[in-house]
């Protein structure tokens, strides 16, 4: 069996050191981009629990998870309601500090549903062109505008204080920008992976970038709470921290980082030639029009296909199950919301952790011959299908007499979750079609979105009270879904680039690659 030292010279050279490198300096910076992402995205639903004033017990859960809330009648006050109960009011309220006085907003739950969706509105329109500029204009500056306009709009936010009436119309339309801007991010990220990160590496450098999103959701859950709960006015701080995050990113994004290689300024050579020589790209811009797109090899590509159906499948589950289990938790297995806060801050912690595992452990058998790309690929995204779909086999059975095994399945549900983004689908378009992996990734993450929508409509259609019996037939069509997913791919799935998608011919690197992966060797005359 070869070892790791054996994979891949590039000139009669060994592979540049990982750390410290310039590839690495770019993962760590993507991670701090969808820090400030994910911070941004959901400061709004955290922070609308302190935003609107209420008067009645409500459920909490639904305020923090689900974005419903009540809206009350009496006057702003230095108080708010305790998030431990669901049942009554605390007798004795908290008394708040920092630096600004309570404000609060009388917004209906139509009116707060609106403000959340606004972000999703505009999310779901910049998928594709989000592809098509990092293709056409490099990833940094596609990068540099996304978070500069969501940072300058989160900012924005904070002028709610300030006016003596809400203006409601305003607010929808900053959220609507963010999300606009937000929308380009995972595009130009697998744009920008198919530039920068050699195959043998291209799972460890994902995984490390994609980790911030998790990271991103944890804090941002866990520091808006405690600002809503001891700062008048905390959903100030909020805007204010996620904003600031935004433009300190900007300056080090700027500063340090560039759209290929061949531009980076202080990459050296030997580290510019290994990654230029095994992905293929010469890092000139390239024009890029809907005519010059291999339609017809996309649509008749089964890696391809199988790929997007997964990518949608599990997207589907996914994101209908983020925004829903503070209720699962809350009204299903009892638990109250405070706690449930904290087992899901710790589950997105344990995303983060088998997504960056997953990425490493899959770089290190591939390069040590134990397991070809699209094998680890297949492994790995099977996990991230399959054990979803014995979770809801699980959440069938789980209910306040189950509260145990309940939380332990949202835990491993979380966990299986970010295999995908180490070494399974989200990766998986750098492989197969680099050339195009930004805008077609793009077209799966828009339909992808649409489905996590749909789904919330089909909840709303099935689900009319919170009982085990209504929630069942759910786990069923979810769990049928995420089989679906995994099956096609483990049946067409790979990781062998396509023909026509490839940068250019990849010369006496690429024999070298296919050393490394003996289904490299196979031939490529066919039109798969």
């Amino acid at each position: 069996m070869a070892t790791e030292k054996s994979v891949v010279l590039v000139d009669g050279q060994a592979p540049p050191r990982f750390i410290p490198s310039t590839r690495f300096t770019l993962a760590l910076l993507v991670f701090f981009a969808f820090i400030v992402q994910y911070s941004q995205r959901v400061n709004l639903p955290i922070a609308i629990v302190c935003m609107v004033n209420r008067t009645k017990p409500i459920d909490n859960s639904r305020i923090l998870f689900s974005n419903h809330t009540v809206t009350p009648t009496y006057p702003s006050s230095r108080y708010i309601i305790d998030q431990s109960t669901t049942i009554k009011p605390i007798s004795a309220p908290i008394e708040k500090g920092g630096m600004f006085e309570e404000k609060q907003f009388f917004w209906t739950e139509l009116h707060q549903q609106i403000l959340l969706g606004g972000y999703w509105a505009g999310y779901i329109f910049t998928q594709v062109p989000g592809g098509w500029l990092a293709t056409s204009i490099g990833a940094k500056w596609v990068y540099a505008g996304s978070l500069g306009t969501s940072s300058l709009a989160t900012l924005a936010l904070t002028i709610m204080y300030m006016m003596s009436s809400t203006q409601f119309i305003l607010i929808l339309i900053l959220r609507f920008i963010i999300g606009l801007a937000h929308g380009v991010l995972f595009p130009a990220t697998v744009a920008l992976w198919s530039l920068w990160a050699v195959p043998q590496e291209r799972s460890t450098l994902a995984s490390i970038g994609f980790c911030g999103t998790h990271l991103g959701t944890s804090l941002t859950m866990l520091t808006g709470g405690i600002f809503c709960r001891y700062l008048a006015s905390g959903w100030m701080y909020l805007f204010f921290v996620s904003s600031l995050l935004g433009f300190i990113w900007f300056i080090l994004w700027v500063t340090l980082t560039a759209d290929a290689p061949n531009h980076h300024k202080t990459i050296s050579a030997h580290e510019r030639e290994y990654i230029c020589k095994l992905t293929g790209s010469t890092g000139k811009k390239r024009t890029m029009s809907l005519a010059s797109i291999p339609w017809k090899n996309i649509v008749t590509s089964k890696p391809l296909n199988a790929l997007m159906i997964t990518h949608i499948a599990n997207l589907f589950g996914l994101f209908f199950f983020l925004t829903n289990f503070g209720k699962i938790l809350n009204q299903l297995l009892r638990i109250s919301p405070q706690n449930t806060g904290y087992i899901l801050a710790f589950g997105f912690f344990l995303t983060l952790l088998s997504s960056l595992s997953s990425g490493i452990a899959t770089d290190h058998l591939v390069r040590a011959n134990i397991l070809t790309l699209t094998s680890a690929r297949k492994l790995f995204n099977s996990l991230t299908s399959f054990l979803p779909a014995l979770c809801m086999v699980s959440l069938c059975f789980c209910d306040q007499s189950q509260q145990v095994l309940g939380v332990i399945t949202v835990l491993i549900f979380l966990a299986s979750s970010g295999l995908g983004y180490g070494s399974g689908y989200i990766v998986n378009f750098a492989d197969i079609v680099p050339a195009y992996s930004g805008v077609i990734f793009g077209i799966a993450n828009t339909f992808a979105s649409l489905a996590g929508l749909i789904g919330n409509i089909v909840a709303g259609m099935i689900v009319k009270e919170p009982i085990l019996e209504q929630w069942r037939k759910l786990y069923i069509m979810f769990g049928i879904v995420y089989v679906i997913g995994g099956v096609v791919y483990l049946l067409f799935g790979s990781a062998i680039p396509r023909k026509w998608a490839k940068f250019q011919a990849v010369d006496n690197s690429a024999k070298q690659e296919e050393k490394l992966h003996d289904e490299e060797a196979m031939p490529m005359n066919e039109k798969i």
